[in-house]
């Protein structure tokens, strides 16, 4: 027996010698000398990036309480990671950023080469630069008139640009997002003055041929709200996925699969694993194989921050079999952010990045630390796991994007399983050059069935939370430090596990709270450019929204306050004119309003519905709601409302509004809308004024 033990132990002396720690890797939940240097550095980098006090304080909080349970050479790791993490931001921020927003408005010449070509809106082509700007390597997006010769991926052009920098509204975070991808200035306006031809052999050119070839055998042989889905889920490419099944894939907690991330990183690198061991090659060859297949995907896909993540942490797990040691989920991820970061400091304020770090945390680390003892059937083991990590998507989702679906654990159980059938027939057409055509019909009536089960589960009501109140935010984030303090201090699973259902209580009764506080109060959203104004009213439990300048884009303003503050539907929508309707139903789309009342709209087809509704058609230019809190007049473009004591008028900054107005709100001005409540003066665009009953008044930011 003893001549036995010796025998193994010889045959795998590395595994004998494990530490603890190292023994228990896929569960591990204890921070050591590198997570806490990783974590502190994304700390510190996230804190200067954000420069808030409210969230300096916040991270100092975090900071202190681990501080309680980490050695002393910890501590300093800590300590040191937060300090270079910061330092390390403020130094890139002074020697690129900023140099490159100066460039704003300039003229300049520049070089580049095409890395990327896509459809634009309008007659635009947009081309992704890599050129030289300060002396630094960035990429700019050039968009170019379709008109003229067709740019070529790879070819090098010379352009006499205006630089501009990118700009971000109420509607959409565009700075923010580009610059999650390094991305700062655009080029509009530009004379094409000198233009290279590509070098012969291109890989990056024949890859995008190619998979342009696989995108029109898609396109020709499915309907096009099918190819659409499944072009998004194969290459992350969303132009040709329709809106209304854009918004039920995020309400069904779906949208992950439109996105090219990790899963299907794992799906490509598991079928050429299963062919290197079929040709019995050996743990380091199938590791170096990862390197140019990883690759390979990676430019064949749009190279997304998430694909990177996910690229270094598939290499750094396939790696430890090298050195003799386990895969580490938890290491794994501390280093891929390490690297992510340090190489592309930008990504600390990329949505996509910290989605995708918390989707891993819940599946690699929080995901088997809580089910690791439970038993039962391996439907009821992959639910609970799919919990878990929707409770650590939730969080990022809710405070970066503002909602969050409740259905992802079951529509994910449900669902996700036909997305991986047509993520397989997907890669199979891709892998073999289109050979297995045949089975696209079958993939069509695949995609079919999940936009119905996904348009389905999005009409369920309570669908999705949303954190519209600052107050909730803050206890969101506070939840979250503490959770994670509790669950790094090693308490016991279950005691863990009560304590995320009772932190998840307390936050569904403070928003209950708020919302019960926000149904006696009056509210009103003015939404829009500077020149325009859209209302949404909410009073006395009802949501009225009341364009007052039939501006089409005032329908986008209005959807992103409506899916910011979890308002799923209007009971009433007040429309102008017919630019205003054709905006609505475009933003909104079907069963947004209960009731839609039309004042200028005569060539509006009688039976066509607006939002889910036969839209009515008053005849005149005034519209009267009234109700036993509120009196509301639209007249023109302009809005009187009586609420209680309460006279509230909403006019064009050219007009005079009435002496006895508690409360004038004027639009029009280029320098932003002014709100007067009590003789005091408000400016700013896209603005919430809240409204109670003992007089009370407060204007904020409607985001």
């Amino acid at each position: 027996m003893k001549d036995a033990e010796t025998r193994q132990a010889k045959a795998s002396p590395v595994v004998s010698e494990l530490p603890h720690k190292m023994k228990r890797a896929g569960s591990r939940i204890c921070l050591c000398g590198v997570e806490c240097f990783t974590l502190a550095w994304c700390a510190g980098l996230l804190a200067a990036f954000l420069f808030d006090l409210r969230a300096a304080l916040l991270l100092a909080a975090a900071a202190v309480l681990f501080l309680l349970r980490l050695t002393a050479k910890e501590r300093i790791l800590l300590l040191l990671g937060a300090v270079c993490g910061a330092v390390f931001w403020f130094s890139y921020d002074a020697a690129v950023r900023k140099p490159l927003l100066a460039l704003d408005g300039k003229q300049v010449i520049c070089t580049g080469t095409i890395t990327e070509i896509r459809a634009g809106s309008g007659e635009k082509t947009v081309c992704t630069l890599r050129t030289a700007l300060n002396g630094h390597s960035v990429l700019i997006d050039w968009y170019a008139d379709a008109e003229q010769d067709p740019p070529v991926i790879g070819e090098t052009v010379t352009l006499d640009a205006a630089l501009s920098k990118i700009q971000s509204d109420y509607r959409y975070h565009t700075a923010e997002y580009q610059a999650g991808k390094g991305k700062y200035l655009r080029i509009y306006r530009a004379k094409l003055t000198d233009r290279e031809a590509p070098p012969r052999f291109c890989p990056a050119r024949l890859l995008h041929a190619y998979r342009q070839y696989i995108t029109d055998r898609i396109t020709a042989a499915l309907p096009e709200a099918d190819a659409g889905l499944l072009c998004a889920m194969l290459f992350g490419d969303k132009h040709k996925l329709s809106d209304d099944t854009a918004d039920a894939f995020r309400a069904a907690g779906l949208s992950h699969v439109t996105v090219v991330s990790g899963l299907h990183l794992v799906f490509f690198c598991s079928v050429l694993v299963w062919i290197l061991r079929r040709m019995r090659a050996s743990e380091r060859m199938i590791f170096l194989a990862h390197i140019p297949a990883i690759l390979l995907f990676i430019l064949l896909a749009d190279s997304s921050v998430s694909e990177i993540r996910a690229a270094v942490m598939l290499l750094i797990a396939r790696s430890a079999v090298l050195f003799g040691r386990r895969g580490d989920t938890l290491r794994s991820l501390c280093i891929a952010m390490f690297l992510c970061t340090v190489t592309a400091p930008y990504v600390i304020g990329s949505v996509s990045f910290w989605l995708s770090v918390s989707g891993v945390f819940g599946i690699g680390v929080l995901a088997p630390h809580l089910t690791k003892h439970v038993k039962g059937s391996r439907l009821k083991r992959n639910f609970l796991s799919l919990c878990c990590v929707s409770a650590a998507i939730v969080p990022v989702s809710v405070l970066l994007c503002g909602e969050s679906s409740l259905l992802a654990p079951v529509s994910n159980l449900l669902i996700l399983p036909l997305c991986t059938a047509v993520i397989c027939f997907g890669f199979s057409l891709l892998l073999t050059g289109g050979l297995t055509g045949f089975l696209l019909p079958l993939a069509g009536k695949l995609c079919a069935l999940i936009r119905n089960a996904a348009e389905l589960a999005a009409r369920l009501p309570y669908s999705h939370i949303a954190a519209g109140e600052p107050a909730l935010r803050m206890l969101l984030i506070f939840a979250c430090v503490l959770i994670l303090y509790l669950m790094f201090a090693g308490i016991p699973r279950k005691m863990l596990t009560m304590s995320m259902l009772w932190t998840a209580a307390l936050l569904a009764g403070f928003s209950l709270l708020l919302r019960i506080r926000a149904m006696h109060e009056l509210r009103i959203a003015v939404l829009g450019g500077s020149k325009d104004a859209a209302l949404v009213i909410s009073v006395s439990g009802e949501t009225i929204i009341a364009d007052l300048t039939d501006a089409p884009r005032n329908a986008q303003y209005t959807a992103r306050y409506l899916r910011g503050n979890g308002i799923a539907s209007a009971d009433v929508l007040v429309l102008n004119g017919l630019r205003a309707a054709a905006g609505y139903q475009a933003e909104l789309g079907e069963s947004a309003a209960g009731q839609v009342i039309l004042r200028n709209g005569a060539a509006w087809r009688r039976e066509s519905k607006i939002c889910g509704a036969i839209p009515e058609f008053c005849g005149t230019d005034t519209v009267t709601l009234s109700d036993e809190d509120y009196t509301l007049q639209i007249s023109g473009e302009a809005a009187d409302l009586q609420w209680g004591m309460q006279h509230i008028i909403i006019c064009n900054a050219d007009e005079t509004p009435p002496a006895d107005a508690d409360a004038v709100i004027l639009y029009g001005d280029a320098a932003g809308y002014t709100v007067t409540i009590n003789g005091r003066e408000y400016h700013g665009n896209n603005l919430l004024l809240r409204f109670a009953k003992d007089g009370g008044a407060a204007v904020s930011p409607a985001g």
